[in-house]
């Protein structure tokens, strides 16, 4: 191959190296910022707005659960000839409704976790825009997927960066980008001008790879829990609906654990 063609070929490899460099981490950006910050705060409008009302429906079918099976142990004792152990009656209502419990403890954790990010402080768009940018310059300079063969510098400076987003500290991580060109140039070098074309194939090769595997993640993500509520929660009518729904079912299970109760306060 002559000079000319061997430039050429080498050339359009650069060129779509450095395509397939961007495109990839915009995705990489997108994906996280999905995973960490849009599908959570989707969830927190979701409990806020549904979740709560569910948690309680569920708690209070639990409650009717309890009563049928408390009855069920009094009557077992009285078939028996007995009279009821009702601290042993309820200590074993304990044992079997544990795991009802821990779901119950779980969910309230959630709701919790949704009330605290609900009442957050927002980034305004601005500073979305700026704090998104400047993960995605760290993406670009510092993933590993993007830069495989970065100094532990670098790579402590991407796990920071990390971490920060992860813990919503927006300007912990404007900070950390601005290091990043101290510490790493981010592009990758190729190892000498014989290899260098074999070496631009593979790398867009791998680039080609990590696109269409971040283009799976991406609408797994979109296609499961909490996105699939985006589209409720956009339509008012419908989440006013399914309150009432929810707040109806609520008053009916109330209505209810309190005939138990009473039954239960007449033997």
């Amino acid at each position: 191959m002559n000079e000319v063609g061997f430039n050429s070929e080498q050339m359009k490899l650069q060129l779509r190296y450095d395509a397939l460099r961007e495109h990839v981490a915009n995705q990489i950006e997108i994906l996280h910022m999905l995973v960490t910050t849009a599908g959570p705060n989707i969830k927190a409008r979701y409990m806020m707005f549904i979740g709560r009302l569910e948690y309680q429906a569920y708690e209070l079918n639990v409650e009717i659960r309890r009563w049928k099976r408390r009855r069920e142990l009094r009557q077992a004792a009285q078939n028996r000839g007995e009279a009821p152990d009702l601290d042993k009656v309820e200590a074993t209502l304990e044992r079997e409704f544990t795991e009802y419990l821990q779901k119950m403890a779980r969910h309230a954790q959630e709701l919790k976790k949704a009330a605290k990010r609900f009442s957050a402080k927002h980034l305004s768009e601005e500073e979305d825009t700026a704090v998104r940018l400047a993960y995605l310059n760290a993406v670009k300079k510092l993933h590993p997927d993007l830069n495989p063969n970065l100094p532990k510098a670098a790579a402590d400076l991407w796990n920071e960066i990390q971490s920060a987003y992860d813990a919503y500290d927006w300007e912990a991580v404007r900070l950390l980008a601005a290091l990043v060109e101290s510490v790493v140039s981010g592009e990758e070098e190729f190892a000498s001008a014989t290899n260098v074309i074999a070496e631009l194939r593979e790398a867009c090769e791998r680039l080609e790879a990590k696109s269409r595997e971040l283009a799976q993640k991406t609408k797994d993500v979109k296609s499961s829990v909490p996105f699939i509520y985006e589209a409720l929660l956009k339509d008012e009518a419908a989440v006013k609906e399914r309150q009432n729904e929810l707040k109806g079912t609520i008053a009916n299970l109330k209505a209810r654990i309190k005939k138990y109760e009473e039954a239960w306060n007449h033997g």
